[in-house]
């Protein structure tokens, strides 16, 4: 019997750097990025327009939201960086 992923590396990607998320955070869409990805995304259209919009749904907030490290995304984020995830070990499934 051979092992399947549940996830790949492609689904947890940051959409603004295009890999995975270095302190992740979710803004209130639902969207996650890296933190300095989002922080520079707004701090940049803040210039711009002078509001602060989701790079994905283009969904724009009022004011600035916080940020908050979204503790279950790290973790499966560590996992992926871990070698040991991307082993497999093939077990017979003749006998």
């Amino acid at each position: 019997m051979s092992s399947a992923r549940l996830w790949t590396e492609e689904q947890f990607n940051c959409p603004v750097c295009l890999d995975l998320p270095t302190d992740p955070v979710t803004i209130p869409c639902g969207h996650s990025y890296c933190m300095d990805c989002i922080a520079d995304h707004w701090d940049n259209e803040a210039q711009k327009s002078g509001t602060c919009s989701c790079p994905e749904c283009r969904h724009t907030f009022d004011h600035r939201p916080q940020l908050c490290r979204n503790t279950m995304l790290a973790e499966a984020v560590e996992q992926l960086r871990n070698p040991a995830y991307w082993c497999t070990i093939r077990i017979c499934s003749f006998c």
